[in-house]
């Protein structure tokens, strides 16, 4: 009994004893993976590190690279497959005799852009209150006229402002050019509408223009119908009215005449300017059929251009207006028109282009 007493004893001693030599093995277990991982680490920066700076003095000496001059040599004889672009074309400084004539396209594009203002101010004054081309009350020739007119003054406007871009800048806008080729399109456009729809009766010299715009007929447009409803003892009163209303839109369609007749002989002067401006770049772009071609319709838009507004002016500077003045600018315009709409056709495949020339768009330039 003694004996089983004494080891149990001894068993019970001994149990803790084993418990602590595991705990340490453990710890020592974990203390060996911690290190085996630190050292992992650290080699693996460490041959990372290596790799980088290899790298690097293998780009720094890239020249001592087996067999590099032929590869360069290879590389330099290569045919791109889109030229280089100079830089030195975009600039104008770069090209000194050139900038005066720039600076006056670029003037004469800020002048006819504001000319072409005031006039659409004129046919929209003309399309409201205007007798004989008020919408919708007037002749539809009329209203048609005036609101073609308005529409296509808005284009010019557009286009012009996009040339003005192109040559206020220091440098060749192609942007700019591609905006001022496609309204000018959409304007010829708007020439020919407003031509055909006043031509008929521009040209019919049996039609009495004086009379539908109430300048020839003394008596006057009809009265209004809630004239009959006025009682008689009025009558003075509401004739006074009348009067005055009358005098007050002649007098205001007068000054709207004369405004007309500014911007016609701005554009006519202009369009002087410009067609030097023109003749000056077909000389030296001619050899190129594409420029050439270019050129030679705007100088023909340009001069017939310069008619139509002479004739405008014929006809809107006096009182009274001038039918046959009138025919001669619907027939010049339209000239102007189907000549210059394809000349702003053709440029927009160099100056619309994914990598535009800024050598091939100075050929045709200015445009209209």
């Amino acid at each position: 009994m003694a004996v089983e007493l004494e080891d149990t004893q001894e068993l019970l001693t001994e149990q803790p004893v084993k418990a602590k030599s595991s705990r340490w093995y453990v710890l020592g277990a974990v203390a060996a993976v911690v290190f085996v991982g630190c050292v992992g680490v650290v080699s693996a920066s460490r041959s990372r590190a290596q790799t980088l700076a290899s790298k690097k003095d293998l780009v720094q000496n890239w020249e001592e690279i087996p067999g590099i001059d032929r590869v360069v040599k290879k590389a330099e004889n290569l045919e791109l497959k889109q030229p280089l672009r100079n830089l030195n074309d975009l600039f104008y400084s770069s090209q000194p005799e050139e900038l005066p004539w720039i600076r006056t396209e670029c003037v004469i594009d800020t002048v006819q852009a504001a000319a072409y203002l005031g006039q659409a101010v004129v046919f929209l004054y003309k399309a409201i209150e205007y007798d004989g081309l008020e919408c919708p009350d007037n002749t539809p020739v009329g209203c048609a006229v005036s609101v073609a007119g308005f529409i296509t003054s808005i284009t010019w406007i557009a286009s012009y402002l996009s040339f003005a871009a192109n040559a206020c800048g220091a440098a060749v806008n192609s942007g700019a050019l591609c905006a001022g080729d496609w309204t000018a399109l959409m304007a010829n456009f708007g020439e020919m509408a407003t031509v055909g729809a006043a031509v008929k009766d521009d040209c019919d010299f049996s039609t009495d223009w004086g009379s539908i715009l109430n300048l020839t007929d003394s008596s006057g447009p009809p009265p209004p119908i809630w004239q009959q409803f006025v009682p008689a003892g009025a009558a003075p009163t509401v004739e006074t009215y009348q009067k005055v209303k009358a005098l007050r839109e002649s007098n205001t369609n007068r000054n709207m005449d004369i405004t007309q007749c500014v911007m016609d002989v701005t554009n006519s002067a202009s369009y002087v300017v410009r067609a030097i401006l023109q003749i000056r770049s077909a000389t030296s772009a001619c050899p190129d059929p594409k420029a050439c071609a270019i050129n030679i319709m705007n100088i023909i838009s340009s001069f017939a251009w310069i008619s139509q507004f002479t004739a405008l002016a014929v006809s809107d500077c006096p009182e009274g207006g001038n039918q046959k003045a009138l025919c001669t600018a619907d027939i010049s315009d339209m000239v102007a028109a189907v000549t210059n709409g394809p000349a702003a056709g053709i440029a927009t495949t160099s100056d619309c282009a994914d990598l535009p020339d800024p050598v091939e768009e100075e050929k045709h330039l200015p445009m209209n």
